[in-house]
């Protein structure tokens, strides 16, 4: 699995403190192995939030992480709270 980067991404990891940017870095590396082993994602909270591919991956309890799915490449789009979350969901 191959994982890319958004520029919303980037700018949403650069203002977080260092302990939530060490979380977000721990849930990208789990993530491969969250796709492909169904139970290895329970404590990620992993689920499918949009027909067209977009997903959310828990990160500790405030934090969501946003990707999009597409053949073998999850694009990380955004990081952020619940409402934030409700709120790019909305613009799609």
């Amino acid at each position: 699995m191959r994982i890319a980067l958004t520029a919303s991404f980037v700018r949403d990891v650069r203002t977080l403190d260092k302990s939530q940017r060490s979380a977000v870095f721990d849930v990208i590396l789990a993530l491969p192995r969250a796709m492909t082993e169904p139970h290895a994602h329970a404590g990620l909270g992993l689920r499918k939030l949009h027909s067209s591919g977009i997903w959310e991956l828990r990160v500790g309890l405030g934090l969501r992480l946003i990707f999009a799915l597409r053949d073998d490449t999850a694009t990380l789009v955004r990081v952020g709270t619940h409402d934030e979350v409700k709120r790019f969901l909305k613009s799609l």
